[in-house]
């Protein structure tokens, strides 16, 4: 599903490379904190105190590159293509 709304995401990450889920990063409080800075994130966005891009850049990226609009199609019916 696409949506034309601003979207906050963040990456769970560990301090140490290490294979698979074995990260640790998986932990209930790690995962809580990280929620709750992307809605403390999201509401400095939405009430106009945060940025996360800088607009001169991006129109120059759009310009060079187009659009990402593109990007949001949504995937294909698997079953329809069977």
């Amino acid at each position: 599903m696409a949506t034309d709304a601003p979207v906050v995401g963040l990456a769970v990450t560990a301090q140490s490379a290490v294979a698979g889920c074995a990260t640790g990063a998986s932990h209930e409080t790690d995962i809580a904190a990280a929620g709750r800075f992307a809605l403390e994130a999201a509401k400095e966005f939405g009430r106009g105190a945060a940025r996360f891009h800088d607009a001169e850049e991006f129109a120059r990226l759009v310009e060079l590159y187009g659009p990402m609009t593109r990007l949001q199609a949504s995937a294909p019916d698997e079953d329809a293509a069977a």
